[in-house]
């Protein structure tokens, strides 16, 4: 690969450790080649050195007086609970956000204050923690556009762009090349089309064939993947990852983690905000832990896990088994994420609920056969799923199983071909999403999708739209604050500057706001610490064993998921292949086969 990252660019000290794997042997190989890295990497120059960064929202400390440095061809990884800081750290160095006070230099270059693209031109790339791709632009194009900073003969004037006078015969000079392109625009064009092959070559059992293809079109995970492409492309002096494998199950965690360990391999040098600590441990050099806007811990990644701090500030001290249906504690979680507890109070409220439901009679909604297309892409095919009244359903699947798809069809975003839903025993096949909202059925969309530039208590007021006003609705808001007292501190923040965590909570607080009967939930623990992701479960748990609230949950972590529901259906490739109760399913290996894939362990050796 040419460009800033090949061998020659890499200080001495860390090209010379060995870095092709095929030539280790065993667990002590791959951790003394670990350990060797970790130290030479510590003698190789500073790409990002930061002082006393501080930033506040109306007086609240998102991030205070923390300081860092991330060599030359290490990745330091940054982890926390939600609203811990990490993510406005990695909006400070990008520019997203400006810091009260505090240096932040790339490459001995003050970069503390300039603007996004200003500190892109510097050598920074990075993604975004719910994944941000433009649509209706191919997989190709998506890629190409990391490299546009780069381009020299298609920008002309390209530095008159920095100033608002004068930036239109940039503007114009790149259009006119665009429509007539001369000989060095043409080699640039060939140039650009070779990288992005390279890139798109990394992920090519995915991505391979949908290079023509609109990124709308395609999984969660894919659109993540393009995403990486995108940033790598322009061969950047520091890489920022948000969350890159946030809503990606086992199997596609690992494919990434390859990928990432990869660019470490070659000397690139990466921040990382993550939430799987198990891709952090196999990837990292070393680990940030934040909390409350402070770093609490750094340094090596098994040695900041196991600090009783940082597990602390994770999970929160440890409390007896809960009456709710929810995971009975998650032992040792900063190790495997996933592992879920079986205890005696979960399975007889499982009981006393099955009985409930089964004394009510007919389900709150049906999904009767039904088939949707998208063009001719046939995406569910004969679907036919029943959620009680008072209980909690499952929805599992791979990406582009279907999932999504049919959480839209139950809100009324798409309409089937064939089939129909029947809702409180009416037929509501053909009635609009706001009809549909009114009756009860209220959704929290994948990515949260909250209002950014509007307050939490705006965003709150959002979700009783349809609802008449004066009908309680500042004592439905006081409710939400006593559910969740984080939204209650930052009730005049702009909902854009928080955490994803915090979104997460203000997006099922909205949802709330409508007194729905069923709620559609798509990825709510998606980017969320454990400590959050247990409250999540919780809180979920609590609307079907206090309120009678149903919920309708698709959620990429199925044990989490099964561990609280009622019932499940698993979908693949837009068909229901399995469905039971959901603890007769959580032990089924066919559920493994079709959803689960492999472990992250896998791409240990």
């Amino acid at each position: 690969m040419s460009g800033s990252f090949t061998d020659a660019s890499v200080s001495e000290n860390v090209k010379n450790v060995p870095i092709d794997k095929e030539d280790l042997h065993g667990e002590s190989d791959i951790v003394a080649f670990a350990a060797e890295h970790r130290r030479a990497v510590l003698d190789a120059p500073a790409v990002l050195q930061v002082r006393n960064l501080k930033k506040s929202f109306n007086g609240l400390k998102a991030v205070d007086d923390i300081s860092f440095d991330l060599h030359q061809g290490e990745v330091v990884s940054i982890i926390g609970p939600n609203g811990s800081g990490k993510s406005t750290t990695i909006n400070l160095i990008s520019g997203f956000i400006k810091p009260d006070s505090g240096l932040i230099d790339i490459d001995s270059e003050t970069v503390a204050g300039l603007s996004v693209p200003d500190i892109s031109e510097r050598g920074l790339a990075r993604t975004f923690q719910n994944g941000r791709v433009f649509g209706a632009l191919t997989v190709d194009e998506n890629v190409a556009l990391g490299f546009h900073k780069r381009l020299n003969a298609q920008r002309p004037f390209k530095e008159l762009q920095r100033y608002p006078i004068v930036r239109w015969l940039s503007l114009l000079g790149e259009t006119a090349l665009a429509l007539v392109p001369g000989p060095k625009s043409r080699q640039e064009n060939q140039d650009v089309s070779e990288r992005v092959g390279r890139e798109v070559d990394r992920f090519k059992e995915r991505l391979g064939t949908r290079r023509g293809d609109y990124t709308y079109t395609l999984s969660y995970a894919n659109r993540r993947r393009t995403e990486i492409a995108r940033a790598h492309i322009s061969e950047p002096k520091l890489l920022l990852l948000d969350e890159p494998t946030a809503g990606m199950n086992q199997s596609e965690t690992a494919e990434v983690l390859q990928q990432l360990q990869h660019l470490k391999a070659q000397g690139h040098t990466i921040l990382l905000v993550e939430h799987k600590i198990e891709l952090v441990t196999a990837l990292s050099d070393h680990v940030i832990a934040m909390d409350g806007g402070k770093i609490i811990a750094y340094g090596e990644p098994d040695e900041v896990r196991n600090n009783p701090q940082v597990v602390e500030a994770y999970l929160g001290k440890r409390r007896e088994i809960r009456k709710t249906t929810v995971a009975a504690g998650q032992k040792d979680i900063l190790a495997k994420q996933n592992a879920i507890e079986a205890s005696d109070a979960i399975a007889a409220v499982r009981e006393q609920t099955e009985q409930t439901v089964a004394e009510q009679g007919s389900p709150l909604l049906t999904l009767d056969n039904v088939d949707i297309y998208y063009g001719q892409v046939h995406a569910l095919q004969g679907v036919s799923i029943e959620v009680p009244k008072g209980a909690i359903v499952s929805l599992l699947g791979g990406n582009a199983s279907g999932k999504s798809t049919t959480m839209k069809t139950i809100l009324g975003l798409k309409h089937p071909k064939n089939g129909k839903l029947v809702y409180e025993g009416g037929d509501i096949t053909s009635l609009s999403t706001r009809r549909r909202v009114q009756a009860g059925i209220a959704a929290v969309p994948e990515a949260r999708r909250i209002f950014p530039a509007m307050t939490v208590e705006e965003n709150l007021l959002t979700g009783a739209y349809t609802r008449p006003r004066g009908a309680n609705i500042a004592d439905d808001v006081a409710q939400m604050y006593e559910r969740f007292p984080r939204l209650k501190e930052r009730r005049t923040q702009q909902a854009g500057t928080m955490s994803g965590g915090e979104q997460q909570m203000l997006a099922f607080a909205r949802a709330l706001m409508s007194h729905p009967k069923i709620i559609c939930m798509d990825e709510p623990t998606m980017g969320l610490s454990p400590k959050l992701v247990e409250d999540v479960l919780e809180q979920i748990a609590k609307l079907r064993d206090e309120l009678g609230v149903s919920v309708l949950m698709v959620e990429q972590q199925a044990e989490l998921a099964l561990s609280i529901a009622d019932y499940g259906y698993v979908l693949q490739n837009g068909r229901i292949r399995l469905h039971g109760r959901a603890d007769e399913l959580l032990h089924n290996p066919a559920v493994q086969e079709a959803y689960l894939g492999g472990a992250i362990e896998e791409c240990k050796e």
